[in-house]
């Protein structure tokens, strides 16, 4: 891993030994002499000279991003059960606990949003099940959805995870639930929980319980759908880590090595059409925006963790660019430097430290609050991000040869 820092939080409980372990084992890659490509890798007895192949970045990057969606599955069990307890309750501690635990798994979540293969992949790529907007399906969100069903108490019935959309469900919708204490409700005055008098009929005591409820249904749903996230990942489920390294031969998912790369290297444009344009520029008026700023666009309203967000995604984002422990710190860095691109390597990964630092400096975890107190910050961060973005965009898919996604090859902002 080049240009590495000892980030805070890059990874919760790193000293667990992964099941997974670094082989190294695949053909080596030449360069144009015809010798092998080769990169260091730190180790705790010094520095040793590894091939760098593409079937072993592939395994790297897989098993960081095992271990991060095993984490995710256990968080989002904590976070199920602290739910249910608070369904059960009106202690106001046992429903400080659900948005405690919420918090916890968001955070990995965040982390995992710009990991796009397997499960939480779309439906068009190998083994994808578009499982991610089940789980989080920002910015596909609405609180009026939500609050129809609360009325409607739509959330008791047997087959309603098998039928709703995703914007009534996962954890943009259970943070509504959870974190939002009014009584009002963000429907027309034509709706008909409004018309109805359906809304109007619940005490507010009758409403915060309808709420602690339905976040219990949507907790247990999401534990369910990362569970088999995390599942097909698992060397004791699906193996991804090892159908990703077995990329181009027979048997693996992948029927290039070139496929699968894409694939990743898909996931990391995350940061560029979500994090820097929804989540950045949208809400300081510099696209999509017809007033000077945006507050209505920042994402976690409720909650108002919308500065955390961005800093996972960053710290996925870097999980991916530059490998994590458990994965032998094999990530797309290395790739670059064996191709004679380690300045490259080197500044994309400074970049990216660069950025978490600012987003870590604002002064409120409330983007929101940041575009009045201090727009002048968050109009730096934005700059940081797009430095990363515009790099990936024209250096890192030209050296690597790899595909632009659909959508960004008309991008050049």
């Amino acid at each position: 891993m080049l240009g590495a820092l000892a980030l805070a939080g890059l990874s919760s409980g790193c000293e667990r030994v992964s099941y997974y372990s670094f082989t190294g084992t695949a053909p080596e890659e030449t360069d144009t002499t015809g010798n092998p490509t080769t990169s260091t890798t730190p180790t705790s007895t010094g520095t040793v000279t590894n091939p760098v192949t593409r079937a072993a970045v592939l395994e790297g990057i897989g098993v960081c991003a095992a271990r991060l969606y095993g984490d995710v599955a256990t968080a989002a069990d904590t976070f199920s059960g602290a739910t249910a307890a608070a369904a059960k309750s009106t202690d106001p501690a046992a429903l400080q606990a659900a948005r405690d635990a919420w918090s916890s798994l968001i955070d990995l979540w965040q982390q995992a949003e710009v990991v796009r293969v397997g499960p939480a992949g779309p439906t068009t790529t190998p083994g994808g099940e578009g499982l991610r907007d089940y789980v989080y399906s920002w910015p596909l969100v609405s609180r009026c959805l939500v609050e129809q069903k609360l009325a409607a108490k739509s959330y008791e019935a047997s087959d309603f995870f098998s039928t709703a959309l995703v914007n009534m469900r996962g954890l943009a919708a259970a943070e509504y639930l959870l974190f939002y204490d009014g009584t009002d409700n963000a429907c027309s005055a034509s709706a008909s929980i409004n018309t109805g008098g359906t809304w109007a009929a619940m005490s507010p005591g009758e409403l915060a319980g309808r709420k602690r409820a339905y976040a219990g249904a949507v907790a247990a749903d999401v534990a369910a759908k990362t569970k088999a996230i995390a599942l097909a990942w698992s060397k004791d489920g699906g193996d991804l880590v090892s159908d990703l390294a077995s990329a181009g031969q027979a048997g693996s998912s992948f029927t290039t090595d070139q496929l699968a790369m894409n694939l990743l290297s898909d996931g990391l444009f995350y940061v560029d059409t979500e994090v820097k344009d929804e989540k950045l520029a949208k809400p300081l008026g510099l696209l999509e925006c017809e007033a000077a700023l945006c507050p209505e666009a920042v994402e976690s309203p409720f909650a108002r963790r919308s500065r955390s967000h961005v800093k996972n995604n960053l710290l996925g984002f870097r999980r991916v660019l530059a490998g994590c422990e458990e994965g032998g710190g094999l990530g797309f860095d290395d790739l670059l430097a064996a191709l004679g691109q380690g300045a490259l390597a080197e500044r994309m990964v400074t970049h990216v430290d660069e950025a978490i630092a600012l987003a870590e400096a604002l002064p409120s975890d409330d983007l929101a609050v940041v575009l009045v107190t201090d727009k002048a910050k968050l109009t730096e961060l934005h700059a940081a991000v797009k430095k990363i973005t515009d790099e990936l965009k024209t250096e890192f898919v030209t050296v690597l040869d790899l595909e632009l996604p659909k959508g960004a090859e008309g991008d050049n902002d």
